[in-house]
């Protein structure tokens, strides 16, 4: 599994929620709902989607969940209702390209902490986010975030 680190920096956005189960139906009509919005705002073409949990399964009542589903904008973007304005804080994370189907994402979770060990990262208390483009979609794939503590240049 290939893995690259990136600084992201900060940016606004506009996302839908979604309440309940992670990987529910509730999620995947968050999706739609984002990305309909962003083809009447003519935002879908060249843009950057992350889905982001907001709330730790083991923490909260998995029907309490949060899940946002984000499009990055433009600082000069006015976000027009149902979608929410927010913010995505950015950060260092460790970047994974993965095929986006259940066996590949399973895969991931199950050597997650493997790879980060073998690679001497050291992983934040943030949510893992998913970051998908338009041409990511197309091929079913998509990349996951890792938060991962910055260590400046040697």
């Amino acid at each position: 599994m290939e893995l690259s680190i990136e600084t992201i920096p900060a940016s606004r956005i506009a996302y839908f929620r979604s309440i309940g189960e992670y990987g529910s139906r509730q999620n995947k009509e968050a999706m739609e709902s984002l990305k309909t919005w962003a083809i009447q705002n003519n935002l879908l073409t060249n843009s950057t989607i992350l889905g982001i949990p907001q709330d730790d399964p083991s923490q909260t009542p998995k029907e309490e969940c949060r899940y946002d589903v984000c499009l990055l904008i433009d600082n000069d973007f006015n976000v027009t209702e149902p979608a929410k304005f927010g913010q995505f804080g950015g950060g260092t994370y460790a970047v994974f390209l993965v095929k986006h189907t259940s066996e590949a994402l399973a895969d991931f979770w199950n050597r997650l902490f493997t790879i980060i060990n073998k690679n001497g990262l050291h992983m934040k208390q943030q949510p893992i986010i998913e970051r998908y483009t338009a041409e990511m979609l197309e091929k079913e794939l998509c990349e996951l975030l890792v938060p991962v503590e910055h260590h400046g240049a040697n």
